[in-house]
């Protein structure tokens, strides 16, 4: 071996000299198509050649695939057609399944929240739980794609999963037994403050986000309010249909959002309709440092056409659009950032976020999203608490509070 190392190294160094000044050359020219090809199925075959195991071909271009899109920016991505699957069930609001909400923090899964009425809640699963296990899957957060088919897999099959979690401060992992059945995702929920004043949070949007907000109005209307918390913390996005169509519930003019890109379709203007929903009612909306995407589109048209308040701190900033293309191989898709979109003043917020007209700190160490009734929290929700005050003593102005 130690006569073997030497001869290595030299014939690697042999080979990389000899390809230096080609590579030189090269860098002053974009490789071509037929360049491109050619590099990839090279790289494959000497995998499948010299690799000291045998390799799954699928994987290799599931691989190269994600790769390609991943290097562009956070945002793209390849979507195997498990994953596709999901995300366009979430899209829809309603899918069959176990109502598991996760995501990965600090190198762990965790659960985000069980969807409401779910086998998730019913089993047990609380916010905060680490997932270890599906049934007898180790869960990977370097690599979701094998659990998400495994759990995906299972609720088509129609049979339960064992899950295997750590919850602090148990010493014990805590296993729960969940039935797969039809999930609603409920993207907003609604409550009225004492002094007549309303709260509407919207945690996602999605097709059904609309129609459930339509109903809140509705519900609100039934006892005029004197004004109304909208609180969009925590919301990660979802569509972008779905955001213009609940802005246009607070507007009756004006520029909702303009998208930006380099094909003709990329290129649109969404303006606001004459009717409003919520008319001239006082709206003070909470952001933070979690509202992002869809959920910064409807903040920023709110605050640029002066319709609302902005309490909290500063958006995640995630100004770009990205578009879903099914793919007619393999049955999965990319996601491929498309547009960046601006609020109505024409300010690209991607990586710069949305500022609060004022600034609110949220509570150390506080989770002020997990509890479904902001009655039981005001006090203790310092950003909540300065948006109800904002509206408490406007209750006879009408417009921006």
């Amino acid at each position: 071996m130690r006569r073997i190392l030497p001869f290595l190294v030299g014939l690697l160094f042999c080979v990389t000299t000899a390809y230096a000044g080609q590579e030189l050359h090269k860098d002053a020219a974009k490789p071509t198509h037929q360049d491109s090809q050619a590099l990839i199925g090279a790289v494959q075959e000497l995998i499948e050649d010299y690799y000291v195991d045998e390799v799954d071909r699928q994987a290799l271009l599931d691989g190269a695939l994600k790769g390609m899109l991943e290097v562009l920016d956070p945002h793209s991505t390849y979507l195997r057609p498990h994953t596709l699957s999901l995300l366009r069930d979430n899209n829809r609001g309603h899918y069959y399944g176990y109502g598991l909400e996760v995501s990965v923090d600090e190198g762990e899964i965790r659960v985000i929240s069980p969807m409401a009425n779910s086998s998730a809640e019913v089993a047990g699963v609380q916010p905060g739980d680490v997932l270890l296990k599906v049934d007898e899957l180790e869960a990977d957060p370097d690599d979701l794609d094998p659990m998400i088919a495994y759990i995906k897999q299972a609720s088509l099959d129609d049979r339960p999963l064992l899950l295997t979690l750590k919850r602090d401060p148990l010493p014990d992992p805590v296993v729960l037994q969940l039935i797969p059945s039809e999930v609603e995702v409920i993207s907003s929920q609604s409550h009225r403050l004492p002094g007549n004043i309303g709260y509407l949070r919207i945690s996602s949007f999605n097709q059904r986000t609309a129609s459930e907000i339509r109903a809140a109005a509705h519900q609100f209307a039934e006892t005029p309010l004197d004004g109304l918390v909208l609180d969009l913390r925590n919301n990660p996005g979802g569509l972008l249909d779905a955001a213009v169509q609940v802005a246009d519930m607070f507007l009756t003019q004006g520029t909702i959002v303009t998208t930006h890109g380099r094909f003709f379709d990329a290129n649109s203007a969404y303006q606001a309709s004459r009717f409003s929903l919520f008319g001239d009612l006082p709206v003070v909306v909470i952001i933070n440092e979690g509202s992002a995407s869809a959920a910064e589109i409807l903040a920023g048209a709110l605050q640029d056409l002066n319709r609302a308040v902005l309490v909290g701190e500063r958006t995640f900033g995630k100004g770009t659009v990205q578009s879903l293309i099914p793919l007619l191989y393999g049955g999965g898709a990319i996601k491929l950032t498309t547009a960046r979109y601006a609020t109505p003043n024409g300010t690209f917020i991607d990586q710069q976020g949305i500022n609060p007209d004022i600034l609110v700190e949220a509570q150390k160490d506080g989770d002020i999203i997990s509890n479904n009734n902001p009655l039981l929290s005001l006090q203790d929700d310092p950003q909540l608490l300065a948006a109800y005050n904002l509206l408490v003593p406007k209750t006879a102005h009408r417009g921006r509070p």
